[in-house]
């Protein structure tokens, strides 16, 4: 596996770097130059990052558009101008008096579907240009609401100041604004000070590699250890294996027949098992290619 054609990392990311930055630093270890991500991960957060490369690359909105868990400390009584810790701080109120009922009352307001305005200091595009870019420049952009899912969030009582918090959400969710959001129905107005990304679908922040200890790590043990291919993430997939006159028709961008039932992606191997790609599997059991990785 060591020309990386279909492999991905499992990598835990450290707080204090972008996810570019970590990103720019595994393609130079590994001397890589086609590469992506699943979701960044602002400096301030840490944890789960998946790295794709070369072929790989092919799958990231697979992960893109999955739902992700979190583990955080939001502190109370500060407000900043980015919504963590690392903005200027823009108020500073007193803290109330708060018990399980109250944090009881907070997890049931934001479990379910709620609304969010996407932050100033985020990566969307206004006319091509980053949201952050505006930001820096003390330009703010009318924002519409959007639409999130939130499955489960646990609030704790770590000290007067700050929560701990742990939440599972859909792809678009912003922790930070959910931060913001519970120090607004508090009263005091609340920032986070800590971020870490936990899972990733089916993909737990447990199975990945540490940055520093990557980038200290022998080629024989990157390539044994650390490195993966792509379909082993893909694990909660079903699987088919192709007959050789079926993996030509499907390698030439062509649908066949096969012995399924209708399911939205399916990964698809030849007869020795190699991975071939992702597909679809319509109402009259035809297998479509969506993404080819040889």
């Amino acid at each position: 596996m060591s020309d990386f054609k279909q492999s991905c990392l499992i990598l835990d990311k450290p707080s204090g770097i972008s996810s570019n930055q970590a990103l720019a630093k595994i393609k130079k270890k590994i001397n890589q130059k086609k590469a992506g991500f699943s979701g960044t991960l602002d400096p301030l957060a840490s944890g789960l990052l998946i790295i794709f490369f070369n072929k790989a690359t092919k799958l990231c909105s697979l992960f893109l558009g999955a739902d992700k868990s979190y583990e955080a400390i939001i502190k109370l009584g500060y407000i900043s101008e980015t919504g963590d810790s690392d903005g200027e701080i823009i108020s500073v109120k007193d803290v109330p008096n708060l018990n399980d009922h109250d944090l009881r009352v907070l997890e049931e307001k934001y479990t379910g579907v709620i609304e969010q305005v996407p932050p100033m200091y985020s990566a969307l595009k206004h006319k091509g240009v980053r949201l952050y870019e505006y930001a820096r420049k003390g330009i703010n952009i009318e924002r519409d609401a959007r639409k999130v899912t939130i499955y489960n969030v646990k609030l704790d009582i770590l000290d007067r100041g700050h929560l701990a918090l742990k939440v599972k959400c859909s792809k678009g969710t912003y922790i930070r604004t959910l931060a913001e959001q519970i120090g607004e129905d508090i009263g005091c107005g609340a920032l986070l000070s800590k971020l870490v990304r936990t899972k990733i679908n089916n993909i737990d922040l447990s199975s990945a590699v540490n940055f520093e200890d990557f980038l200290s790590s022998s080629d024989k043990d990157i390539c044994e250890k650390h490195m993966r291919n792509v379909d082993s993430i893909l694990d909660n997939i079903d699987a088919y294996q192709l007959s050789e006159t079926d993996k030509i028709k499907i390698l030439n961008g062509n649908k066949v027949l096969i012995d399924a039932k209708p399911c939205k992606i399916l990964k698809f191997y030849d007869l020795t098992d190699n991975f071939l790609g992702v597909g679809e599997v319509n109402d009259n059991s035809e297998l479509i290619p969506k993404k080819i990785l040889v």
